[in-house]
């Protein structure tokens, strides 16, 4: 009888623990499709300079995600991005300092974080592959002229684009190939750079090209967001324009330092 019993159990046990397997996978499914448009709301709000509203579907939105239990849903890659862009959002929105580009970017970043970690294919990030490849011939065309002055601001840009997509990136792209962008990217920032041969300049400017091309062609890419698409424009345009190299460089530092916080966050 004891053993009929514990079969019984064990029987039990082997149905229902599917099912409810099953039923934890849809609602964390759910809950990140609600992730993922209340990202869409925050976009919407920021853009037409509804911050308070958009700063209450972010807070909503910090809250939705830590009551959710991600384990064996997310990694720990995910988490910590996500984490780290609401609290981009929340920090940033309130302040009064900080102009509506910046703003923007924060938005416009989370939006496309949570594309990547839904969606299998056609990537929101994949939309600027124009705009950053697109720099390219230019940059090689002011590096080849020693009197140039504008070769960091055509690179400021190009930089500008690439830090909105890296969160997302992190999620789609091997950390082997993000850390060999990222090699290309410094050696190019340094101070000797503009001072080496044309050739070298040349050399370098088109290993990072290749590797950037690499990243966008596999993606399968449809039709992008037409309003992201504007905001990721004009934030572009307003970096190219209002940044000089002096300012480039505090600029890497911050960005230097949000990335020493990314890796010192703690990992669950």
């Amino acid at each position: 009888m004891k053993r009929k019993s514990i079969a019984m159990i064990l029987l039990l046990f082997l149905v229902l623990h599917p099912a409810a397997a099953k039923g934890e996978e849809t609602t964390a499914a759910k809950a990140l499709q609600e992730l993922t448009e209340l990202s869409d709301s925050i976009f919407q709000l920021t853009r037409q300079a509804k911050y308070d509203e958009a700063l209450q579907v972010a807070l909503y939105a910090e809250k939705t995600f830590k009551a959710e239990n991600w384990r064996g849903t997310l990694t720990n890659t995910q988490v910590r991005q996500i984490t780290l862009g609401y609290q981009d959002i929340i920090k940033g929105l309130p302040q009064e300092d900080l102009n509506e580009r910046e703003k923007l970017r924060y938005a416009s970043q989370f939006r496309m974080l949570l594309d990547a970690i839904q969606s299998n294919s056609e990537p929101l990030w994949g939309s600027l592959e124009k705009p950053i490849m697109g720099s390219f011939p230019t940059l090689k065309k002011e590096v080849k002229d020693p009197e140039s002055t504008t070769f960091y601001e055509t690179w400021n840009e190009l930089v500008s684009l690439y830090d909105m997509i890296y969160p997302s990136l992190t999620i789609d792209i091997s950390p082997e190939k993000l850390q060999t962008i990222k090699q290309h990217m410094e050696v190019i920032e340094q101070g000797e750079f503009l001072k080496a041969s044309s050739g070298t300049k040349l050399e370098r400017l088109t290993k990072l090209e290749e590797d950037l091309s690499s990243v966008f062609a596999n993606v399968d890419q449809d039709e992008a967001d037409p309003s992201l698409l504007w905001v990721i424009l004009t934030t572009g345009s307003m970096i190219l324009l209002t940044l000089t190299y002096v300012g480039f460089r505090k600029y890497r530092a911050e960005k230097e330092k949000k990335q020493k916080r990314q890796a010192d966050y703690p990992k669950s």
